[in-house]
């Protein structure tokens, strides 16, 4: 009874701490909602569309123009506008204004009906992989789809039956079974991710901020003094504010995803649930660890936002672990965000067992071990002067 009461007494300094500074305040209720509500708005459409491309139809024939109407029928394609210079074309792809060049030859009519064959040039900006892929992909299939109908109706005017003539023209066809994300839809994707680092961000910076101000300000043994010298009960106490508060906040994301924009949990709610909290835990513990092995709220304040932003680039989000170096892949099991994400994608996107999440949870409780093992030198550093107020 004395532990818990410990806590709830260092709960309260806490909340009053908190009431008090409009800093600690903002930064834990506001601006996480301000980050979340921000990334929800970017990836709410779920797909990248109306990517502006110039042309150059030298050609100006009505099969041009048909293929020209195909393609401005894409969803992801928005023909920005025509001209006749290449120059003045590539001056518009290098400001940034078109993000691709189409360049339909002259005897493109004539050279698709007639006996010699014809290309088309696109040059696409690399800048930006994502709008590059897409305007690709679109590109392709639209022109496939185009010749595949040029090659039928030249194969009708022959006599062949139209069901003949696509058999013929189509021999293979590929059957495409995306699992997981079928609409393969962006905001399904990167949303969870985006909005997960920015809690694992704001959580690690409020949780070195909640135990770097005691040093900073000398005050911890007046905080220590509010828990009778308990200094686990304290630590708890402290830090509960902000692990009640982002598990709201995970679970804020959660109905954004699900509810708002639409996304199903094809797995165990309960268990993403779970992993969200221990991702949190987890997060608080590295953040204990940093205050305790630098004792400089200024260190660990810089320490442990990099150590969180870090996260993102070994998630595996944008480019798969498994391509990585060894060393890379080594070092992404330092961060919870990678078992995390492993989580998510199986109990929201898969729909696996509870099971298969099993090793990533464990994963996820076994950070607790490192304010456990700090835990003797984050007592003596808050108990020594020498300690306190360091720049």
């Amino acid at each position: 009874m004395a532990f818990i009461y410990s806590v709830i007494c260092s709960f309260k300094y806490e909340v009053h701490e908190i009431c008090k500074n409009r800093l600690y305040r903002t930064s834990l209720l506001l601006l996480p909602f301000v980050t979340l509500l921000f990334f929800a708005t970017i990836f709410y459409s779920g797909s990248i569309e109306k990517l502006p491309i110039v042309v150059i139809d030298n050609d100006h024939s009505q099969t041009s123009r048909k293929l020209l109407g195909m393609i401005s029928a894409t969803r992801s394609i928005e023909i920005w506008g025509y001209t006749n210079s290449v120059a003045e074309a590539e001056a518009l792809l290098r400001r940034g204004d078109v993000y691709a060049i189409l360049l339909i030859p002259e005897e493109f009519e004539s050279s698709i009906y007639g006996s010699t064959s014809t290309h088309l040039e696109c040059y696409i900006s690399g800048t930006n992989l994502s709008a590059s892929g897409v305007i690709e992909s679109a590109l392709q299939n639209t022109v496939r789809t185009f010749a595949a109908g040029v090659s039928i109706s030249k194969l009708e005017t022959k006599g062949i039956r139209r069901h003949d003539a696509m058999r013929e023209v189509m021999p293979i066809n590929t059957l495409t079974h995306t699992i997981s994300n079928p609409y393969m839809n962006y905001g399904y994707y990167l949303a969870p991710i985006f909005m997960f680092m920015s809690l694992a961000i704001f959580t690690t910076l409020l949780t070195v901020y909640a135990v770097g101000r005691e040093l900073y300000y000398s005050s911890a043994r007046r905080w220590l003094a509010t828990c009778g010298g308990r200094g686990v009960a304290a630590t708890i106490g402290k830090l509960l504010p902000t692990t009640i508060v982002m598990i709201l906040y995970s679970q804020l994301i959660l109905f954004i995803l699900f509810v708002v924009m639409g996304m199903e949990c094809s797995g165990s709610y309960v268990t993403l649930t779970v992993g969200s909290i221990l991702f949190i835990v987890a997060y608080q513990s590295v953040a204990l660890f940093i205050v305790a092995l630098s004792s400089n709220m200024r260190l660990a304040l810089s320490l442990g936002g990099g150590y969180a932003v870090m996260a993102f680039t070994f998630s595996g989000i944008t480019f798969p672990t498994m391509a990585m170096f060894d060393i890379a892949r080594w070092l992404s099991v330092l961060f919870p965000l990678s078992w995390f994400s492993d989580i998510f994608v199986d109990q929201a996107m898969r729909g696996a067992p509870p099971q298969y999440s099993l090793l990533p949870l464990a994963y996820l409780a076994s950070f607790v071990v490192l304010p456990i093992a700090a835990s003797r030198r984050l007592r003596g550093i808050l108990l020594i002067p020498k300690c306190w107020h360091r720049d």
